[in-house]
């Protein structure tokens, strides 16, 4: 008799338990998870923190947190982390009354792109494990991942091509103390270069034409087709000569920008989240300029808006502009759009993406 009352008390207990955590739920819990950087080159390392923190009295027996995770960032081994082939991130916690609880996660950033974390799975059970309430919670925690920059050796076009104190007649900036003769006005002239004499005398408004120096604004242009008969997705090798395309535009500005050029991107891809529109970037100078180029990079989908040279047909670029086209084939269609930019007075280059590299 004895042993029935004994079993009867312990299922009243266990039905008590189990209804007091199923009541308590999940409140009074709080998750955080952060990456220590935003932003990181592909192939580096950061941390990513978890913060878990019970703010009540009833202690939490075991609570489950998931995460879905990209493949390509890559998880150290760390205690009491369960990675699902590689596409769940798992911790489990036992939290004390008003207990708060920190651990770190080495990452390695495998490939570039924008990884946002929007939401986490979180499940919490009672002492016997017989009762559970989960729930999903958003969450905001992204990383942005620049394409590797090579070495400057790695890139054929020497960027010294835009550099030097000789006067030359492409691929710099005008001087404002030397100027060579006189033209028609154009929207985008400083009231400054008016010249006001010629201006009176002709009826229309005219400007000096300055000579040449030292300085440059260049346009990068990025073709995702690695291919010219490629009219479906970019498969696995494609897709990695993309890749190196997006590094070398991506190095060639950033050292462009050091070398204080003005500089500009455009590609026939799209950047997430936009979805369906092509990119462009006007040149500008500074550092502000290099994080938007770089993270325009970062979020360059390898799928293609426009055939490039429809692309390079509808854009409109600055005048005395010097274009670099970064592509992985030369055709016929793309050599007449060169032609026609030269006809405008651009100067054109066609950068080949070295397969080998890719």
């Amino acid at each position: 008799m004895n042993v029935f009352w004994l079993l009867l008390l312990t299922g009243i207990l266990a039905a008590l338990q189990m209804l007091l955590f199923k009541r308590a739920g999940l409140r009074g819990i709080r998750v955080e998870r952060r990456f220590t950087r935003g932003r990181v080159f592909e192939g580096e390392s950061l941390q990513m923190i978890e913060t878990i923190e019970n703010r009540r009295l009833l202690p939490v027996p075991w609570l489950r947190i998931e995460t879905r995770m990209p493949t390509e960032l890559l998880f150290g081994r760390q205690e009491n982390l369960e990675i699902g082939g590689q596409r769940y991130h798992r911790s489990v916690f036992f939290l004390g009354s008003w207990q708060r609880v920190r651990r770190t996660h080495q990452v390695r950033a495998m490939r570039r792109g924008y990884y946002a974390l929007s939401s986490y799975a979180m499940t919490v059970g009672d002492l016997l494990g017989v009762s559970q309430v989960s729930v999903e919670r958003p969450m905001r925690c992204a990383l942005t991942v620049y394409p590797r920059l090579l070495s400057r050796d790695e890139v054929r076009l020497p960027v010294s091509r835009w550099q030097g104190e000789a006067v030359v007649r492409r691929f710099i900036d005008p001087d404002l103390f030397l100027y060579s003769g006189i033209r028609d006005y154009r929207p985008g002239d400083l009231p400054r270069d008016v010249h006001w004499r010629a201006s009176a005398r002709t009826g229309r408004l005219e400007v000096k034409q300055h000579d040449y120096t030292a300085q440059s604004r260049l346009v990068v242009l990025l073709n995702v087709v690695a291919r010219e008969n490629q009219w479906d997705a970019a498969d696995e090798r494609d897709s990695a000569v993309v890749e190196q395309g997006i590094r070398l535009a991506a190095t060639l500005m950033c050292y462009a920008l050091q070398d204080g050029l003005e500089v500009g991107f455009g590609s026939n891809g799209y950047a997430k989240p936009v979805e369906g529109e092509t990119v462009y970037v006007a040149p500008a100078g500074g550092r502000q300029q290099s994080e938007i180029l770089l993270e325009t990079c970062a979020r360059l989908a390898i799928r293609r808006v426009l055939p490039f040279h429809v692309f390079l047909g509808n854009l409109r670029l600055p005048q005395d502009a010097d274009v670099v086209l970064i592509s992985g084939y030369d055709s016929e269609l793309i050599r007449a759009e060169m032609a026609r930019l030269r006809a405008r007075g651009l100067g054109v280059t066609l950068l080949p993406i070295e397969k080998e590299a890719a």
